[in-house]
Order: structure tokens, then C-alpha cells, then sequence
């Protein structure tokens, strides 16, 4: 009897060592037994390894904490399978493990019971390798004492990220819906998710709020059938806005499926895994497929995203390549001498410690698999050419840009430097509040790095070894910071990390290269920025922006036939018009044509446009909006940023004679005598509306010579240039045909000047100059 127990124990532990080698080649007990061929999957012509990881680090600032112990795994044998994967990252280093951050069953090597309980959203599209989807977070990055449940805030990124602009999306719904009457403030009341601060800091002088509701949907044919099943109640607006927001904008947010052929992660991994434009691993994992689209190249998390990888979702930088790298697309003009990088494309393996140099093997392979050979994050911009150097791809193969025009590259991005060489980790993973817009969720500004012409920049000196700026610099290429460094100082009083005082001259850093780019600074151009009016209402964009993109705009369709309704429209690139940004300061404006809404019923007909009272004022046939301050909806003034600096700023004609800067539009600046403007005007160049009696105003005007609005902003403060401005700047005109230059001592008192001008001195004055000028018979 106790022999044929023993046979029954043997038999079973020899089928648990089987069942341990199954896993993805379906192997079994037969197969097993016999002798394995070279047309074995996996096979080496040798019996079959078990590999193991032991699970032995701790966490690096609480080191009586073990990794093994969030998942009570201190074996695993996921690299049995998963042979010639990379190791993540220097930061989460072989030791720890994978169930720590994907869960799963690490102990089995059979796939289906090994990843039977993997961390991952079903309704996110990526399968199940992506545990950093926001809505599983908690279970994987956001566990206690890796990215959550930190003393220090700041390294709360788990919370931070889900109040950011990136993840609620509060600045595009509620400028749609405001735009569209769907609200009627400007402020933002809903988000891509219900959320709400519940820290007690809620700085709301800074534009912070205390929660966002979850966007309504359309209607109820419109619900998801997931949202059906786990929610019970369910906001419905019949809004239009609501339903363009989650069919086109949604798709955009951090933690949304990306578009149709573009190839990108959600959550964390978003930002922190870089997919090629094809969507194609490239790694030597051999569970993965090299032909199959829809996976990260490298399993790969850098701390820093590259360039490369925040062009996947701002798509409209792909105009600009990063230094001097070459790109098909444009015609590029280069303003600045001297300032390619150096482009080498060695490879610096020194971080590229593998998973199989801490494994436990019973034999080592004859022939190992070459690991994954992967860039480090000190050469990110080799990686970035497999984007930036490739046309934008659309699913119906149309170019996202026209190629009008000639496009400067930013003076930044012409020397090297990477998004996040200016861009905070608080400017990207939020700082932990709620925002409406973006310009309340930026905290650095031109004068952080450049100071003004008043001030150098505000610097302040790292006196702690626990001071967030060394923490975080441990990840740049160069060396971290040290107790002792000035630091430049941002808008919302947080030390740059990257910005600093070196060898008496201001610097940035570039994190991913190392590389020191010296600053130049206002206050040691005063000829250049000596203009009084100019220092206490410009941005500095106003001047040194040299272009935007300019959208033709589009005509959306909500109706049983979409079909007509084109995705894509080229572009064009122009210089800047102006108006007054959400800061109070003259700032580049995006210029757009009006929008129109189409809305259909179930035969096609349009639909009614209804009063309050139920009266019908129309139908949605090409509806042009009015938003709820009585200014069009459908015509957007809308103040920005570009990404266009240049170091020659733009010309004095270019603001002071131009309608088209003023926002008047296209046409002929016709100037009257009176110094109040009541008898200027604009004669439009495009008639088509002046034609059809639709208006006096050029299709693409924001504002008339009167400083009547003629199109509606949705940034609290933003506004078009009023009469009083208009007059103010066109006033100055007059002047520049003789008074050319930024220094001129005219423009240092510049009513004094005017006042100078209506003298008979003056005016003989301006007699002899016309008369030298004149050429000789």
C-alpha cells in the first residue's frame, strides 16, 4: 500500500514539473516525454528551462519595506516564457519582480493560469498588459509607498495625475460647452471623470476648484453598454456638445484608447512607454509579436518622456523636429546659427541591466538569446526620429498639415532641447489641484528662464539634501543637483530643476542629454526691450511667436449618416494675430474660421432650433452658435503660447499696420483723420460674406474697428482688442516709417512723442526728411 502511494506522489510531482514548462507553446505531457526538435516552439534542442527571478529588493527610502511582500511572491518564474524581455527600468530593477506591478499567478508557467489574474482594464483596447490604466492604478503604481500614500505631496503622482488637465480634459469640455451654450460660465463643471480635492488646499485665486462632475452623455441611445451594467444613475444632457466631445475629444485624454491608427498607452504608461508610429514592438521577448501593431517598442519605462513620446498625443509638434535631425515634411528655415546637437547614435548599455543576470538557472543555454539592445534615456533623441522624421499617419492617408508657408523652428527645439526641458513635472502631471484651463496649470512662464527687463530671474538655493529638485534630478543625464545650487524660481514659487546658476551664467539643463544651454537674459537686451508699453502689456510671445497654425475650420454632422463628414483638414501655417490672453497681456491668438453644426434626425431632416418658450427660431442646418455673453459660438478667439520662438522678433509693420494682426480680418486698412478712429475702416478682401448680406466683416475677423466682439472666448479675462486699443496700436503707424527701430527715443514717452507730432516743428520736420528722400531727377 505504501509503494503505491509512493507511485501516485511520483506520478504527480513528475506532471507538476510538466505543467510548470506549458505555458505559451502548449506543451504536454507527451510532448514532454519525447525528445524536442528544432521545429519545437521554444525549443533549443535541450530540455527546457525553468527560470526564476528572486523577489529580494526593497524599496530604496524604506528599505525595511520588501516588494516580495505586496504580493507574498519571493519566486517567479515569468521570464520561463518571457526570455530576452529588458529590465524595466534602472528604478525598478530585476529584483523586484513582475507581480509587483502586473499581479498575476508568477509562481505557474502556464499562460492561461499565470495571467489569469493580471492587473489591466478590459474596456482600454491594450489586452492585459498595461496595469497603469487610471482605473486600476491603485492596484499597481498607486500602491502604498511606491507613487501614493507618500508625507512629501509632490510624490503623490497618482493623485496628482488624476486631477490633471490631462486626465479631467476640464479645459477642452468646458470651452466647448461654453462656446456651444452647453454652460453658461466659462468655468469648468465637468470632467472626463467625477473628481474632487479633498485636501483641504484648494488655492482658488489661482483659478483651482473643489470637484468636476462626470460630462453628460448625449442621449440614452449614446451609453455605453459598460456604463449601463456598473452605473445606475447617468447624467444625460441631449447637449450636441457632449456628444462631439466623446466621439472626437475624448480620445485625447490620458487614460483614453488612442485614435484609430495612431499607437499610444493609457495611464501611466501613456507617457511613460514610446511606441513607434507603426506600432510595433521591437523588442526579444518571444512572446510578443514583431508583426502584430499595438505594442510599446521596448519594454522600456524611462523616467523622462522623450519628444518622440509627447508628440503621440500633441500631435502639431510633429511641424518641428528636434534639433537638426531632417524631416521630410518641411521646408525649414533655421534662424539660429550653430545649434545642431550632437546626433551620435551610439548606445549606452551601462542601464541595461536584464532580467537573466539575477536569475536562477539549473543550466546555462548554449546559444542565449540576445537581450533587448534599447537606447537609454541619455540618447531619447535617437529614438525620436522614428516619429518625427515619418508624415503624420491618418487612417485615410491625408498629410495633417498642407505645407503652406515655411516654418521657423522654435529657437528651444532648434537647439536640442526636449519638451521637458522647459515643461515641470508639476506643468505635466498636475500639482495636485483641479483646473479649468491650461494657463492656470503652467507654472513656468518666458521670465522664469529669461528674467524681464527689470530683473534678472528669481533664483533661490537648495539648502536640503531632501529638497524635491535634487529627487528629482537623480534621474538626468549629468548629475543631480547638490545642496548649495541656485535654482531658477517658477511662477507658483517651485524651484526649476534643471534651471540653475553654473559658473556664474544661467543655464538649463537638458535632462535627457546632459547638455548645458546657456540662457540669455532680458535685462542684457534693454535696446531690445526698452519700449515702456511694451514691457507692462506684452507677452513674449506677442513679438518673438512667429507663426501658428491656422485651422479652416469644419462642419460637424450628429445625425444617422456621418459618413460625409470628412476627419482630417490640411492646415495652414500663419503669422500670429493678437488679442488680450487670460493673463491681461497682449498674447498670440489662434485663428480659425467659424464652425457650423449640422443635426439630423432619424430620416435625415434637420432638426428644429427651439426658443425657451417653444418657439421655432430655425432648424441645426449649419447653425452658427451665440454663447451665453451673446458672442458667437461658432467664431473662436482663442489666446495661446505657440511653440514658434524665434530670436529676431517679429516687425513693427507687422502689429501696427496690419488688420489681420489687430484680428480685423483680411482686407484694406483705410485710416480717417479723427484721432478717436470713428472714421476707419476695413475693407475686406473676402467679400463672400459682404456678398450674401451675412455680414460686413471678413470671414476670419474676431473683432470689428469698433471693438465690437465678433467672435467669443472662452478664457475667463480673454478678450479681442477693444476701439481704444485698436486706435492706440494703429496710431502708432504713423510713426514707423521713420521711427524703425525697438530703441528709438520716441516710443520712451510716447504721448510726449505725440504731442510733438501736431507741432509746426514737427511737422517741417517731416517735410525735409520726405523731400531727402525723395530720388534725384
Amino acid at each position: 500500500m505504501k509503494f503505491l502511494k509512493g507511485l501516485v506522489v511520483l506520478f504527480l510531482a513528475f506532471s507538476g514539473v510538466c505543467s510548470v514548462f506549458a505555458e505559451e507553446n502548449d506543451w504536454t505531457l507527451d510532448r514532454f516525454l519525447q525528445p524536442f526538435t528544432s521545429e519545437s516552439p521554444g525549443s533549443t534542442g535541450t530540455t527546457p528551462e525553468i527560470k526564476k527571478v528572486q523577489v529580494t529588493a526593497t524599496l530604496p527610502d524604506y528599505p525595511w519595506i520588501k516588494v516580495s511582500d505586496y504580493r507574498n511572491r519571493k519566486v517567479e518564474l515569468c521570464i520561463t516564457c518571457h526570455d530576452g524581455i529588458a529590465s524595466v527600468s534602472p528604478s525598478h530593477p530585476p529584483e523586484f519582480g513582475c507581480s509587483v506591478c502586473h499581479g498575476g499567478e508568477p509562481e505557474s508557467v502556464d499562460k492561461e493560469q499565470a495571467h489569469a489574474t493580471l492587473i489591466y482594464d478590459p474596456e482600454a483596447g491594450t489586452g492585459k498588459r498595461n496595469p497603469s490604466s487610471l482605473s486600476v492604478v491603485e492596484k499597481s503604481c498607486g500602491q502604498l509607498y511606491c507613487h501614493s500614500g507618500h508625507a512629501d505631496e509632490n510624490r503623490n503622482h497618482i493623485t496628482r495625475v488624476r486631477k490633471s488637465m490631462m486626465n479631467t480634459m476640464a479645459g477642452v469640455i468646458s470651452g466647448l460647452r461654453y462656446q456651444w451654450a452647453g454652460q453658461s460660465l466659462k468655468t469648468a463643471r465637468y470632467g472626463s471623470i467625477d473628481i474632487a480635492d479633498t485636501d483641504g488646499t484648494i488655492p482658488k485665486s489661482q483659478g483651482a476648484l473643489k470637484k468636476l462632475e462626470k460630462l453628460p452623455f448625449f442621449s440614452p441611445t449614446t451609453l455605453p453598454e459598460s456604463i449601463l451594467k456598473r452605473e445606475k444613475l447617468v447624467s444625460v444632457s441631449k447637449h450636441p456638445a457632449d456628444h462631439l466631445l466623446r466621439k472626437k475629444c475624448f480620445q485625447c485624454h490620458i487614460d483614453s484608447p488612442p485614435a484609430e491608427g495612431q499607437y499610444r498607452s493609457q495611464g501611466c504608461a501613456a507617457c511613460h512607454f514610446e511606441y513607434s508610429a507603426t506600432g510595433l514592438y521591437e523588442g526579444n521577448d518571444p512572446t510578443v509579436s514583431r508583426t502584430k501593431p499595438g505594442h510599446a517598442r521596448f519594454h522600456k519605462m524611462p523616467a523622462i518622456p522623450s519628444r518622440a513620446t509627447c508628440v503621440q498625443c500633441h500631435r502639431s509638434f510633429t511641424l518641428q523636429t528636434l534639433g537638426m535631425e531632417p524631416h521630410e515634411m518641411l521646408d525649414t528655415l533655421e534662424e539660429t546659427e550653430n545649434t545642431a546637437i550632437d546626433m551620435e547614435t551610439s548606445v549606452d548599455n551601462s542601464d541595461q541591466e536584464n532580467v537573466s543576470s539575477v536569475i536562477n538557472t539549473s543550466e546555462t543555454k548554449e546559444n542565449p538569446v540576445e537581450q533587448e539592445n534599447i537606447p537609454s534615456t541619455n540618447n531619447d533623441l535617437v529614438i525620436s526620429e522614428s516619429v518625427t522624421t515619418e508624415k503624420p499617419a491618418t487612417s485615410r492617408g491625408f498629410s495633417l498639415y498642407a505645407g503652406k508657408g515655411k516654418v521657423k523652428k522654435d529657437v528651444h527645439t532648434a537647439k536640442g532641447m526636449d519638451c521637458t526641458d522647459c515643461h515641470t513635472q508639476l506643468d505635466i502631471m498636475g500639482d495636485g489641484n483641479i483646473y479649468s484651463k491650461q494657463h492656470e496649470a503652467v507654472e513656468i512662464r518666458c521670465e522664469t528662464c529669461h528674467g524681464d527687463s527689470l530683473s534678472y530671474p528669481l533664483i533661490s538655493q537648495i539648502t536640503e539634501p531632501s529638497d524635491p529638485s535634487i529627487r528629482i534630478s537623480r534621474h538626468y543625464t549629468g548629475g543631480s543637483n547638490r545642496v548649495g545650487d541656485w535654482m531658477a524660481v517658477t511662477a507658483t514659487s517651485h524651484k526649476m530643476t534643471n534651471v540653475k546658476v553654473q559658473d556664474g551664467r544661467m543655464v538649463t539643463m537638458g535632462k535627457q542629454t546632459g547638455k548645458a544651454h546657456e540662457i540669455p537674459l532680458v535685462k542684457d537686451y534693454l535696446d531690445a526691450h526698452s519700449i515702456p508699453q511694451h514691457q507692462s502689456r506684452l507677452e513674449c510671445t506677442a513679438c518673438h511667436a512667429r507663426w501658428v497654425v491656422r485651422c479652416p475650420g469644419c462642419h460637424q454632422n450628429i445625425g444617422p449618416d456621418q459618413s460625409k463628414v470628412p476627419e482630417f483638414h490640411p492646415l495652414d501655417i500663419g503669422e500670429p494675430a493678437l488679442m488680450i490672453g487670460p493673463r491681461g497681456k497682449v498674447a498670440p491668438m489662434l485663428i480659425q474660421q467659424e464652425k457650423q453644426l449640422t443635426v439630423l434626425d432619424e430620416r435625415g431632416h434637420p432638426i428644429p432650433v427651439l426658443e425657451k418658450m417653444g418657439d421655432e427660431r430655425g432648424h441645426y442646418r449649419k447653425w452658427e452658435f451665440t454663447n451665453p455673453h451673446g458672442t458667437s459660438g461658432s467664431n473662436l478667439a482663442y489666446a495661446l503660447n505657440p511653440h514658434s520662438i524665434q530670436k529676431k522678433s517679429r516687425s513693427c509693420i507687422s502689429c501696427h499696420l496690419s488688420p489681420e494682426t489687430l484680428g480685423l480680418g483680411a482686407g484694406d486698412l483705410k485710416i480717417g483723420k479723427s484721432f478717436t478712429g470713428k472714421n476707419d475702416f476695413v475693407d475686406p478682401l473676402n467679400r463672400t460674406d459682404k456678398i450674401l448680406n451675412a455680414s460686413k466683416f471678413d470671414p476670419q475677423a474676431k473683432t470689428s474697428m469698433r471693438g465690437e466682439a465678433l467672435a467669443g472666448t472662452s478664457q475667463p479675462k480673454a478678450r479681442t482688442f477693444n476701439q481704444k486699443e485698436i486706435v492706440r496700436i494703429l496710431r502708432v503707424g504713423n510713426c514707423i516709417p521713420c521711427h524703425d527701430q525697438y530703441d528709438d527715443p520716441i516710443y520712451q514717452n510716447i504721448n510726449q512723442s505725440y504731442a510733438f507730432a501736431r507741432t509746426m516743428e514737427h511737422r517741417q520736420l517731416r517735410k525735409r526728411i520726405l523731400n531727402l528722400r525723395q530720388p534725384a531727377e
